[in-house]
């Protein structure tokens, strides 16, 4: 080496060691700290974080529980006024039969202990089921409350209040009895305090929490703690002022012990109840130490990796100085042995960095060949699992026109596997209708350089027409041509399974409503007989329903394609047929009739069917029932012909009004069906004909001969 390159050398040398201000220990310290100080303040902030995160959540979860109570008090609170403003309707009290209405109001089943006391408007007590009816009884001393009810006609839940009678501390729930539009009398339900109680205890309350009832007034109607020492004491005044101030929220106070808690309270919306829980303060702090001890935790882990770090940077500098000396040396011209080692894997792979330059360009070599092939594996899989789907693949340039496509592809076009198919091909192939739509999801596509998804028909070589789905994204190759790359899908099983879902979605729609509209009619009906004051009016609704049902039992079997006319002439008379079979006698061809004409045909035959129960010849072990039927001849278009013939039952008289059977059969066959009823009051039995138009009714063929030359008698 020449003296002016080593003076030239150590110059350098000298200026890049002036230059230095940093050791490398400094670096690595600095390093440790960088990381360390972040994580020490994101950790304390983490966990100031999460412990907010757990108050917020308890105070909503709280809160939530408490809104959740007070609407509970308000259905409990419902349940006795919907029980109570049903116990008013009665009859007997209507009438003035106090006594009889006494008898109901002791069974009605009210929670107990509780009793019940009717009073008129102005004070006075007509009696109280806690004792005798006919006792003496003094005048109630609530006036105001009686005067509120009778003016505003609407229920009103009082206080909590002790009884004149018992001592007990109780609430009432008074409701207007209205006779003749006017106020006749108020019922009044004198409750206990166990439903509230029992509402506290089935929270399963912890058992240094507290949750109380409260009524308008702010005092106490049941609490978890000490009920027997607070209950009918005022709430504190924090909750109280709170209470005053919102409807529902939370707050830092004391319990009526003394203890210091959160406070979360929410007041019910229909009768102004609240609930209030209250939470100790000391598990709050505890969730503080459990948060501060982590937080310790962290602090003493970081403190021990800090100690690490010095040990390592210790390890680390020591060979670094050994590698500045031997780079000193060999800028001096010293000579370096080989097996020089500086005990650390990363900094003797220095000297071994260009032997094995050569080793990794063979190495990446072998990967690239691997990758390859992993490559066309991928692309082998991405094309198995095209065709596992039916999806055809499919490439479109538009500058050039160029449209490459895969066999599946052409088949979703009725193309063969060789067949040539050029884009203008597709184009030609869609359905007239459908090529403006195809035609502006491209361009709009191209324009905007977003996604194709497109769905049209498409005509195939043989006529047959069918969808195809396409979705397709843009590219830019890399000569700068942009192009468009996607996937085809024959989905016509899918749209025309569609089309069946929407046209049975149709068809159900319409016979819910045919049903809908029949169970009005019987339920008008029914309505009116119970106007009446009929008894059985109820009965006779819920048989109706169960015929209907059957009748619909019927249509399900055969998954409403109709039914035979015998199938439902036997579906409403089979319970009533005798072990000879001789009782109930049907003859007829064989017919099917439409949905609708079975539903009005099925009422029909169960009202008559009903009413020869009832009055006519099956009242009776040896009356019977004989039903004939056929479709004429003359006249087109035919008419069905039903007959029903009584015998053998009580002598018949003609009724003096028109019943609800009478009714509902004039308005299920004769205004549904379009048919004609006739009905004869012999004293033999009745005797109905019914006839309705033959659109209604449809024959099997191999009974159409028969069906001709049979009549109704």
């Amino acid at each position: 080496m020449e003296p002016g390159a080593s003076r030239a050398g150590q110059g350098t040398a000298s200026r890049m060691t002036g230059g230095a201000r940093t050791s490398l220990r400094q670096v690595l310290w600095g390093l440790v700290f960088v990381l360390v100080l972040p994580t020490l303040l994101i950790a304390a902030a983490g966990f100031y974080s999460n412990y907010r995160a757990e108050q917020q959540a308890i105070d909503l979860r709280m809160q939530e529980t408490a809104r959740a109570l007070s609407l509970s008090l308000d259905r409990e609170i419902d349940k006795s006024v919907l029980a109570l403003g049903v116990l008013a309707r009665s009859v007997s009290l209507a009438r003035g039969e106090f006594e009889i209405f006494y008898n109901q109001a002791k069974e009605a089943g009210f929670a107990q202990p509780s009793w019940i006391a009717l009073f008129e408007p102005e004070g006075r007590t007509i009696f109280n089921t806690m004792v005798p009816y006919g006792a003496a009884l003094p005048n109630s001393n609530r006036a105001e409350v009686l005067r509120q009810v009778r003016e505003t006609r609407k229920p009103y839940v009082s206080d909590l209040y002790t009884g004149s009678l018992t001592g007990q501390r109780l609430i009432t729930i008074n409701v207007p009895v209205v006779v003749d539009g006017q106020v006749a009398y108020v019922l009044s339900l004198a409750m206990g305090l166990d439903p509230f109680q029992e509402i506290i205890r089935d929270q399963r309350i912890a058992e240094n929490w507290n949750a109380a009832v409260l009524d308008r007034s702010r005092r106490i109607v049941a609490r978890s703690r000490l009920p027997e020492r607070f209950v009918g004491q005022p709430a504190s005044d924090y909750v109280k002022d709170a209470l005053e101030a919102a409807r529902e929220g939370n707050l830092q106070s004391v319990t009526l012990e003394g203890i210091p808690v959160r406070t979360y309270f929410s007041q019910s919306p229909t009768y102004g109840w609240s609930f209030v829980i209250s939470r100790p303060d000391t598990e709050i702090a505890q969730s503080i130490r459990r948060s501060l001890f982590w937080l310790t935790i962290l602090i003493c882990v970081i403190l021990g990796g800090i100690l690490l770090a010095a040990l390592l940077s210790r390890a680390i500098a020591k060979p670094v100085d050994r590698l500045v000396a031997s780079a000193r040396a060999l800028g001096r011209g010293e000579t370096l042995h080989d097996d020089t080692t500086t005990r650390v894997l990363e900094f003797d792979a220095i000297n071994r960095t260009l032997i094995e330059a050569a080793t990794n360009i063979r190495k990446h070599e072998q990967e690239r060949e691997e990758v390859l092939a992993q490559i066309a594996e991928s692309e082998a899989r991405l094309r198995l699992a095209l065709n596992a789907g039916h999806f055809g693949s499919w490439e479109y340039t538009p500058a050039t026109g160029s449209f490459i496509t895969s066999a599946t592809c052409r088949a979703n076009f009725g193309r063969g596997p060789d067949e040539p198919f050029s884009y203008a091909d597709l184009v030609a192939s869609i359905h007239p209708d459908d090529r403006v739509t195809q035609a502006e999801a491209v361009a709009k596509a191209v324009a905007m350089r977003t996604d194709l998804h497109v769905e049209y028909r498409v005509l195939w070589p043989d006529g047959s027409e069918h969808w195809v789905h396409i979705s397709g994204r843009t590219r830019v190759g890399p000569d700068g041509d942009l192009s468009m790359v996607g996937v085809s899908q024959d989905i016509t099983e899918r749209r025309l399974a569609e089309d069946r879902q929407a046209l049975l979605l149709h068809e159900l729609n319409h016979r819910v409503k045919n049903t809908l509209a029949t169970v009005q009619s019987v339920a008008s009906l029914t309505r009116r007989s119970a106007e009446g004051h009929d008894p059985e009016a109820w009965n006779a609704f819920l048989n109706r329903l169960q015929g209907l049902a059957k009748t619909h039992d019927l249509l399900t079997e055969s998954q409403w394609q109709g039914a035979l006319l015998e199938d439902v002439l036997w579906n409403e008379l089979e319970p009533y047929q005798d072990v000879m079979r001789q009782r109930i006698r049907l003859r007829g061809p064989r017919i099917n009739l439409q949905p609708s004409a079975v539903l009005a045909l099925g009422l029909a035959i169960h009202e008559l069917a009903t009413n020869a129960v009832k009055y006519g010849s099956l009242s009776l072990p040896d009356g019977k029932v004989h039903v004939m039927w056929a479709v004429t001849t003359g006249g087109s278009p035919q008419d069905l012909l039903v007959e029903w013939v009584e015998s053998g039952g009580p002598p018949v008289k003609t009724p003096e009004r028109q019943g609800f059977g009478s009714k509902l059969i004039q308005r299920g066959l004769a205004q549904q069906l379009g048919g004609e009823i006739k009905l004869d009051f012999a004293p033999t039995g009745i005797r109905c004909v019914m006839t309705f138009p033959s659109t209604t009714v449809a024959l099997d063929k191999t009974d159409a001969d028969d069906a001709q030359e049979r009549y109704a008698s």
